[in-house]
Formats: structure tokens, sequence, C-alpha cells
């Protein structure tokens, strides 16, 4: 993957982007935490996608919400979005009411979850403000601030996955994101690992301005439903067939994917289905035969009580890892199939079932 890299200098936010970064459904800024460069570079992006005719949600997690409020007053004037929700994630910071009582939003909601919050919630809580504003078909943006107030709280494997959730979604409903990094805060192994996870990199370096990091494919995203070609080399029987397929996840959670047994019996009959889409209540038939079939198992209360589980458990914790995708609109499941992966869920059943 080469990418294109495009540099310009920017000016109190207000530089022009080129049509990479326009066009970018994600984007990962990095810039130092609470810099002058790091604020204007966020309130320039916005100001270019044309926030005034959009609606915007910012999940904070180091800063209060009324933080984040204030710097989009400053630096975007009179150019408020159309609707703005803030949903402060964790931040622990008391929010102020100054910028949200000042007026200059049209239309503004704090959505704060509990001081509990896990990746999976912040997920659910954007996918469902995303799903509700969809409808009303007015361009929509994501600023996430920040993954580095993420990585101080959760291990770097759940972020990744919580990235490749929200960029998978946002490129899928055509909204334009950016999530904020500081690069001084992790290592550059860090920093590296995430770059990969994004359409383009919008980078502040002290010398040269702002550099554009555009990926020639983008689509290309470390998650569970890509492999790469084994460092190891190939299988000595065929050339063509890889001795082993690496999974981009640590072995950890893997181990804790495949603990379950629920969760089991769900990845058993979807590596076997033939049809990458399936119905949830077909799904869930399935599922519970499938338990109900299994003499070591715990025979299942009920039908209901499976789909339950599936619905509130399973299917979320699967979409937001990226092995497929759960639409709670119209109940549906589409599987992205992986060798990787497949070849675990394969080997575990043999030992399960025999």
């Amino acid at each position: 993957m080469v990418p294109d890299t495009i540099q310009y200098a920017m000016n109190s936010g207000s530089g022009t982007v080129d049509q990479p970064l326009k066009e970018a459904a994600s984007v990962l800024v990095l810039a130092r935490n609470a810099s002058d460069a790091e604020r204007e570079g966020c309130a320039g992006f916005l100001a270019e996608q044309e926030v005034s005719k959009s609606k915007a949600i910012c999940v904070t997690v180091s800063e209060s919400p009324d933080s984040r409020l204030s710097l989009w007053q400053q630096h975007l004037d009179d150019e408020m979005p159309e609707e703005a929700i803030i949903v402060d994630a964790g931040s622990e910071l008391p929010a102020t009411s100054q910028a949200a009582a000042s007026g200059a939003f049209p239309s503004l909601t704090l959505d704060t979850l509990p001081a509990t919050v896990a990746p999976i919630d912040i997920s659910a809580t954007v996918s469902r403000h995303l799903g509700r504003l969809e409808q009303e078909d007015t361009p929509l943006l994501l600023c996430l601030h920040s993954l580095t107030g993420l990585l101080e709280s959760w291990e770097r494997d759940r972020v990744i996955a919580l990235v490749t959730a929200l960029n998978r979604q946002c490129a899928e409903m055509g909204v334009s994101s950016h999530h904020h990094m500081d690069p001084e805060a992790h290592t550059e192994e860090t920093v590296e690992m995430f770059r990969p996870l994004y359409d383009v990199v919008y980078e502040y370096l002290p010398d040269h301005g702002w550099t554009v990091t555009a990926s020639q494919d983008a689509e290309e995203t470390p998650t569970f439903r890509d492999t790469v070609t084994p460092p190891g080399g190939v299988k000595k029987g065929d050339p063509e067939e890889p001795e082993t397929i690496p999974i981009p996840y640590s072995f950890d959670q893997v181990l804790e994917l495949i603990s379950a047994p629920r969760r089991r019996s769900l990845l058993y009959h979807l590596k076997d289905r033939s049809e990458t889409e399936v119905p949830l209540d077909d799904l869930v038939d399935r599922v519970y035969e499938r338990e109900k079939a299994i003499p070591a198992r715990t025979t299942p209360k009920s039908r209901d009580e499976v789909g339950v589980s599936l619905a509130h458990n399973h299917l979320p914790r699967l979409d937001d890892l990226g092995i497929l995708s759960y639409e709670t609109a119209d109940n549906t499941v589409e599987y992205y199939a992986n060798p990787a992966l497949e070849s675990v869920i394969q080997y575990v059943e043999r030992l399960e079932l025999g």
C-alpha cells in the first residue's frame, strides 16, 4: 500500500484542505493534545466539511463537553452545525453551562455515559445517534477526542476494535469522521498501528505545518475480515497456500472470542453458511437447534432466551470487532468470511464436537 503525501501550510485553522482529505470517510488527526495546532486543525477540518450545513457528533473522552463546545465557538464563528450531539464518554469532568446555554447552537444534545463505559458502549451510542440522524438526509460529521484518552483506560486491541467498527460504519453511511491522537503520548509503534486504520492521516509537524497522507487503497483495514501473507513462508506441498494465516489481533482476544459457548455455536454456523446475509430469526433458530444437539452443553431455556443473548450481547460484540455487521433496524446479519478466523473456529469445533 503506497501512500500519496501532500504537504501544505495551514493558517489559523483556515487553510485549504486538499481533495484526499475532503473525500475521506475516516481521518486520523495527529497533533499534540490541547495545542493551538490541534484545536485549529479540528475546527478547520470541520469548516472545510461545511459544518453549518451538517449535523455533528462529538465523542469526548478526556475533555469536558463544555470545553469542546467552547472550542467550536472560538474557531467556527457563526458556522455552527444544524444539530450537535456531545457524547461524554468518561471525561469525569464537570460540564459547565456557558457554552451549552450560549444559544450559539441551533440544536444541542448532551449524552453522558457512565464512568464504567467500555469501548463497545461508545460504539453502540454513536451508532444509535447516527441511525437517528441518517433518516434526516443531512451530511453527518463525527469527531472523537481522543484515542489518547481511550488508550489510557483500555488495551490497545480494544481501542483498535472500536476504531475499526466506527470507521466501517461511517464509510457505509457516508459520514465524514476524524479521530484525534497525541503522537507525543505514545510510542512510535502504537502510532504506526493506528495509521493504516484510516483513509487519511492529517498530521501536524512543527517544522512543516500540516501534512496529508492519503492511502491509495483505503479499504484495506486490519480487522478480522482481512488476512496477510504469513511471515513463515508457504506450505511445502502447495506454494500457493500459506502455512499459517495470521489474525491481526492478540492471542488473548481470540481466546476471549471463543470462550463463550453460545458465541462458538454462532460462529460454527456462520462459517458453514454459503450465504453471507441471514435474517436474525433464522440465525436464532439455527443456534438454538445447535445448542440443543450438543450433549455436553446446558440445554437453552427457550428460543427467546437465545435470541435475547444474541441480539444484546454476542452480535454487537462481533460487530464491534468487524467479524460481521448487525443491522438492528431490519434485523439482519451480514457475515464477513475470513480464512484466518474460520481456521481457528474449525479447529475448536473439532475439539469440542469431535
